[in-house]
């Protein structure tokens, strides 16, 4: 905003040697320009052509590199001027002397270039090309003196060096009186700049006062009005409020005689202003009207007897007629709900509308702001990542309300292990996060982090139960671990992943190698994508033999890939990324679909056994997928067998159990596979009606040993087998040892290296041929 003195202007100010006495002219040079822009189009096209008169006058007579050189200087100017002029057009807001000094050099360039056609030009021409040298002269001047009223120092430039050439080019020539005529035209026209320029000034300053005015009264119409929340304020030189209005008062929650004459600091910073324990905001304020500047908007936090207020303030100062600051004037505003607005719109954008935590953004900020810290300081920070383990159990059968009771209680425990400058945020999920500011050795992370898993892990009382879940943490550091938000978190997040397939219930602490496996199973992961279609995937299948007869009754198809970019991977090593990214369900349909080909080639007394793992039974059309094999492949449904694992009857078994009895509808039976090393039911192996059980190798091997109790339980489970007329099958028979000790504790079938290795198709047949040709021999 302009305040200045109601009196003439200065020449210093006039001419732009200083700015204005009262420092706040900026808004009238900026109009200085703007006005200088508007009035300059038609004398800068009408002395463009001027000037190209001038080229084609002298073409021929004057050399032709003058020439060419004084044209390609018009061009330049002409740029240079018309970006100014652009600039100018648009400014908005203030402008300071520096940019005043610059529209100065461009006129003073304007001079100097049309002095050259009076210097150079001339003395190649003879009176008559003086006098239309003259004459283009006069017209420069005259068209300065008008389009460079509000920069006088600018049309001074011009009219000054313009008028000096003009005269000498006539003087050089003998004509002396002309000489003198020109130099007192130029001093005349510079005398009316000077005046015209003042007057100019004073008017764009008036203008603007003007607008001021209007605005105050704007704001003291708005003032009067009793449904608003703004109210004006007054300040003298002494920094005392001044003429309080009733609404002041009531704001403020002080009598009006009360304010008037109490210091601004003493109102806005309280009882502590005599301390000098000044908020920031108000010390700003402050230091802004020491320095006589304008100032809008800036939010002060005032206690009204003791309640909490916000206040917006604007104010500029007060100018007399010398150019003296008398005091300040302004607008205070109440924005005290708004601000709760802000804030609550900043919490909800920030924290777990349910916890109360840090969300997943703002925890990733609240680290990153830590990693800057502990790089500043060259001191250690620590990111944790939690999973709870068995939430999702309970969750799922006691309800969301009850998962979310527990949840905020999980939070409040978080919260309670927090030390100065830790932050507890919710990732989302099950999932929380810990951002530890200061850790010391690894082994004292390791001790924070246990104690986490520990009281996490303490029974929760919700709804009068007892509801228990645990904790796993993987955990990294900064800077060893990383030195970026996005760095730990992936780093933390691989370390979790080992936590939990390490058995969950424990904290383990990021190392280099685990990036290196889980770039190796990404890589897996891609090329496992394509493997079905570029033909990397076969199966191998191991025989399964009758121990009353040595006969083989089947076969067990087994998954094996042999990839292109890897080489031959592991199904223990690729299965479970299979099962993770849900390729199994692609993968196991083209298991299902090609072992049936292959098994429709065999005799009929040889079954085929297929693995299904837990992920693929919670594929509600896994039924379908398998009748739709067995149909088209033209195979019995009496011939093959699906194994499953103990694992689906502990979780999802209630839709592996319909599946189970989908597929025995039709035919098709159903193995129970690695049976003693979960913990099996006799109610699920009644339900699924299991047509063979498969004992897990180690029985065996423990049985080999003399160890009563795994030959114990291998009888019983025999025993328990035959009861409900199911077959039982020893796997991983290594040696004739274990052969017949499988045979003596009554199993009716074996499966083993020590039998058959996994052979291919081709193999299955040239051994079904072999069997055929001795059985006719």
């Amino acid at each position: 905003m302009m305040h200045g003195a109601s009196g003439p202007i200065g020449w210093p100010e006039i001419l732009g040697l200083r700015d204005f006495r009262d420092g706040s002219a900026t808004l009238v040079r900026a109009e200085q320009l703007r006005e200088l822009s508007r009035r300059s189009a038609v004398p800068m096209i009408a002395l463009g052509l001027i000037a190209g008169l001038v080229i084609w006058w002298f073409i021929g007579r004057v050399p032709t590199p003058l020439l060419a050189g004084w044209a390609v200087i018009l061009g330049l100017l002409s740029i240079s001027v018309g970006k100014a002029r652009h600039k100018n057009l648009n400014r908005r807001g203030e402008a300071s002397l520096k940019d005043h000094h610059r529209a100065i050099f461009n006129s003073v360039a304007t001079a100097l270039f049309w002095t050259l056609p009076l210097l150079f030009f001339a003395p190649y021409g003879g009176v008559e090309d003086a006098i239309m040298l003259g004459a283009v002269a006069l017209v420069v001047m005259s068209a300065s003196a008008v389009s460079l009223t509000t920069l006088p120092l600018g049309g001074l430039a011009i009219t000054g060096i313009v008028g000096a050439a003009l005269a000498f080019m006539f003087a050089q020539s003998g004509q002396v009186g002309i000489a003198g005529v020109a130099g007192g035209y130029a001093i005349c026209l510079s005398y009316g700049i000077l005046i015209n320029g003042r007057a100019a000034l004073e008017q764009l300053r008036d203008r603007i006062k003007l607008d001021e005015k209007e605005k105050m009264l704007s704001l003291l119409l708005r003032d009067s009005q009793t449904d608003q929340s703004d109210w004006i304020w007054q300040i003298d030189a002494r920094k005392c409020i001044q003429h309080p209005s009733p609404r002041f008062s009531e704001a403020s929650g002080i009598e009006a005689t009360q304010l008037t004459g109490m210091p601004l600091l003493e109102l806005l910073a309280g009882p502590r202003w005599q301390h000098e324990e000044i908020d920031d905001r108000v010390r700003n304020l402050l230091d802004l009207i020491q320095r006589g500047r304008t100032f809008s908007d800036i939010p002060i936090r005032y206690m009204r007897k003791g309640e909490e207020r916000w206040w917006q303030i604007s104010g500029s100062p007060r100018i007399d007629a010398e150019g003296r600051i008398t005091g300040y004037r302004g607008v205070f505003a109440d924005i005290t709900e708004r601000r709760k607005t802000e804030r609550r719109t900043h919490h909800m954008a920030h924290y777990d509308a349910l916890t109360g935590l840090p969300n997943r953004a703002y925890t990733n900020d609240l680290l990153q702001n830590r990693i800057a810290h502990s790089l500043k300081e060259g001191s250690s920070s620590a990111f944790l990542m939690i999973d709870l383990d068995r939430f999702k159990v309970i969750n799922d059968t006691l309800g969301h309300p009850v998962g979310d009771k527990l949840l905020e209680q999980v939070a409040s425990r978080l919260q309670s292990l927090m030390k100065d400058g830790d932050v507890a945020g919710r990732l989302g999920g099950d999932e929380f996060a810990v951002v530890i500011a200061h850790t010391g050795s690894g082994d004292e992370l390791d001790s924070r982090a246990e104690r986490i898993i520990r009281v996490i892990s303490q029974p929760y009382q919700i709804d009068d139960q007892s509801l228990h879940i645990g904790a796993s943490i993987g955990s990294a550091i900064c800077p060893k671990d990383g030195r970026s938000a996005p760095a730990l978190l992936r780093h933390a997040d691989l370390a979790l992943y080992r936590a939990k397939e390490g058995g969950r219930g424990v904290h383990v602490r990021y190392e280099p190698s685990f990036s290196r496996k889980a770039d190796e199973r990404r890589q897996i992961e891609n090329s496992l994508r394509g493997a079905i279609e570029r033909g990397e995937l076969y199966l191998a299948y191991q025989p399964v033999i009758t121990l009353s007869d040595r006969e083989i009754s089947g076969f067990e198809a087994l998954l094996r890939w042999k990839s292109d970019a890897l080489g031959s991977v592991p199904p223990a090593v690729f299965l479970p990324i299979a099962e993770e990214t849900r390729l199994i369900d692609p993968i196991g349909e083209w298991v299902f679909r090609q072992a049936c080909v292959d098994a429709a080639n065999w005799p009929e007394n040889y079954r085929l056994a297929i693995n299904l793992s837990e992920v693929q039974l919670r594929n509600p059309n896994l039924a379908t997928v398998i009748v739709s094999a067995v149909t088209q492949a033209g195979l019995a449904p009496h011939r093959l067998e699906v194994e499953t694992t103990e694992a689906v009857l502990r979780s999802g078994n209630e839709m592996a159990l319909e599946t189970f009895a989908q597929l025995n509808a039709i035919g098709i039976t159903v193995a129970l596979d690695d049976f003693g090393t979960g913990h099996s039911t006799l109610r699920y192996i009644g339900d699924a009606r299991f047509s063979s059980i498969k004992i897990d190798n180690s029985f065996i091997r423990n049985a080999q040993e003399e160890c009563e109790a795994s030959i114990a339980v291998f009888k019983a489970v025999v025993a328990m087998a035959n009861s409900l007329n199911i077959a039982t099958i020893a796997e991983g028979v290594e040696n004739e040892a274990q052969f017949d000790l499988a045979k003596s504790l009554g199993c009716s079938q074996v499966q083993g290296y020590f039998l058959d290795r996994p052979m291919s198709a081709e193999d299955v047949m040239h051994l079904v041929r072999e069997d055929l040709a001795s059985a006719v021999a």
